[in-house]
């Protein structure tokens, strides 16, 4: 009798004992799966965050701010009043550009003005090219050569010129073609001429033998020199008519940067009693 209670007794000892441990080893694998679920969640967190936020490269950090900011106010200031007191504040140490007439004209003004394209050209140097929106509907692209020196420290290295709009994306641009025609060999003459005076003068009257009675150009003051000769005259568009726009490139130097690249400037022509620059519509790289 007192076997069969002391047996008793054992079982019921073992039982609790036996659902103790059950209890134990089910606390320790919900513990050990929540555990998993947090690290592997923590992984999937910090992976995705580095999956979204990429490197950013050279050319992702865009135009630099100072530099940009620097070129803004200096097309506004060239457009209105390009004397070399005005100018300035706005040069590296040791360049000068001479005095002209303001590029705008009848009354005209800068209503606003950002960048709208960028060129490299090594060692913190750079051309922006800043789109002048004017208060009479147009928009001059002023091409204006900086440096870069240190963080925060810019300056204009030369005088500026005006080139042509920046091509949209998607658009297809005009081939030039042979010039046609009995004219053709007149109009290369004019253009031959044309474009070293147009690059060297300082006054819109040193140009006046080559350009249409009330055409109206602003010459580039030197800012840039021809290296060797123009290459082959073309023109956009086809016909054989008195007036056509003609493209001529050749190689430039930048005075300032002594940076060397091609660009080929669009003439406007006209015939009267002879061939006329009626209009330069700027450089296209």
């Amino acid at each position: 009798m007192q076997v069969s209670q002391m047996s008793g007794e054992k079982a019921r000892t073992a039982i609790p004992t036996g659902r103790s441990l059950v209890r134990v080893v089910g606390r320790v694998a919900i513990w050990a799966l929540i555990g998993l679920l947090l690290v592997r969640g923590v992984g999937a967190v910090l992976a995705s965050s580095q999956a979204t936020v990429p490197e950013v490269s050279r050319e992702d950090r865009g135009v630099d701010p100072a530099s940009a900011a620097l070129a803004v106010r200096f097309a506004r200031t060239y457009l209105s009043d390009p004397s070399p007191r005005a100018l300035a504040p706005f040069l590296a140490e040791g360049v000068a550009i001479g005095g002209g007439r303001a590029p705008l004209s009848g009354g005209a003004s800068v209503a606003q003005a950002e960048i709208a394209a960028t060129q490299e050209l090594g060692n913190g140097g750079e051309i922006l090219t800043v789109a002048s929106e004017l208060r009479d509907a147009r928009t001059l692209y002023l091409a204006v050569p900086v440096s870069r020196l240190r963080a925060g420290e810019v300056a204009v290295l030369g005088a500026p010129w005006i080139v042509a709009a920046p091509s949209a994306v998607g658009v297809v641009s005009l081939r030039p073609r042979p010039l046609t025609g009995d004219d053709a060999r007149a109009i290369e003459a004019l253009v031959e001429k044309f474009l070293p005076a147009y690059i060297s003068a300082r006054w819109a009257r040193d140009l006046s033998y080559l350009l249409a009675p009330g055409a109206t150009v602003s010459p580039l003051a030197g800012a840039v020199e021809l290296l060797g000769a123009p290459s082959a005259v073309a023109q956009l568009g086809e016909g054989e008519g008195s007036r056509r726009t003609v493209v001529v490139s050749g190689r430039f130097l930048a005075r300032a940067s002594g940076a060397v690249y091609r660009l080929a400037y669009r003439l406007k022509v006209v015939r009267r009693d002879r061939w006329y620059v009626e209009g330069v519509e700027g450089a296209l790289s």
